[in-house]
């Protein structure tokens, strides 16, 4: 079935997308991209970031978007989808949505981050029968995991690191904002033996202590999962406890496999 859907991630900060053939195996690599949304500038209806996007020559069949970030965002990224994709039915990827392949025991569904919700569903890619845990090191740091039986449990929102940085330099007097400051390589383990030294262990060590905390409560755990901006940072310093089984995996497109996911539920081959 030569059917062609593109699937969009608008996240905090970025908006990752990916053109593919739902129905054929592993393809999100070859028509992939991602830009800030800080670029995202509206010119005559084409935003210049976008520009090999508006060139695509595939006829979309249809549009799936997750959306976490301002509905300013949504709205240019709409402004740009209807004007060059005109004939594709959009439509949105809410964390209420329900899936028959994983119960779902969040609270209130509609607390639930829309993008946590897709890489809950993405994460079966790896293991169709549960137990993995999914990290976003994103803006914010989110930790999901779905157990042996294939049932959401819950997980933890902390703070990414840019976000922490950010905060320890705007929001204390003297210590300096270290945003920007590439974290890899590092001595992981080590104490700082200057102000900046000391916050970039301490940030860095906060990301990795909640993801070892996590690690240890599931015992039978299958895979950890990494995607985000910062996952290729946080991957460098994660190793399989020697313990355990767990294989981690640094995905880059697990919201966008969880969007295929649901795509397939409503539209089976």
């Amino acid at each position: 079935m030569d059917t062609k859907i593109l699937l969009l991630d608008i996240g905090n900060s970025r908006s990752k997308w990916t053109i593919i053939n739902p129905y054929l195996d592993d393809d999100f690599h070859t028509h992939f991209g991602a830009v800030n949304n800080s670029e995202l500038e509206v010119n005559d209806g084409v935003s210049h970031p976008l520009t090999h996007l508006s060139s695509c020559k595939h006829r979309l069949k249809h549009i799936i978007i997750c959306n976490v970030a301002d509905p300013l965002i949504e709205n240019l990224w709409l402004q740009f989808l209807t004007r060059h994709f005109p004939n594709a039915p959009i439509q949105r990827f809410y964390s209420q949505l329900t899936h028959p392949s994983i119960q779902n025991y969040y609270h209130e569904n509609k607390d639930l981050g829309n993008d946590r919700w897709a890489a809950i569903l993405g994460g079966r890619h790896f293991s169709p029968i549960g137990g993995y845990l999914i990290v976003n090191c994103g803006t914010a740091m989110t930790i999901d995991y779905v157990d042996e039986a294939m049932i959401f449990q819950g997980g933890w929102i902390i703070p990414g690191m840019n976000l922490m940085l950010n905060s320890l330099g705007s929001k204390t007097a003297l210590l300096p904002n270290l945003s920007h400051q590439d974290l890899y390589p590092m001595k992981y383990g080590e104490l700082g033996n200057s102000t900046q030294d000391a916050i970039l262990q301490g940030v860095l060590h906060a990301q990795i202590g909640a993801i070892e905390i996590a690690l240890k409560k599931h015992p039978l755990l299958r895979f950890l999962i990494l995607s985000g901006g910062n996952s290729s940072v946080i991957s460098q310093y994660l190793s399989p406890n020697s313990h355990h089984s767990y294989e981690i995996i640094q995905d880059p497109y697990v919201v966008l496999r969880g969007l295929r996911e649901w795509y397939l539920h409503l539209h089976p081959a």
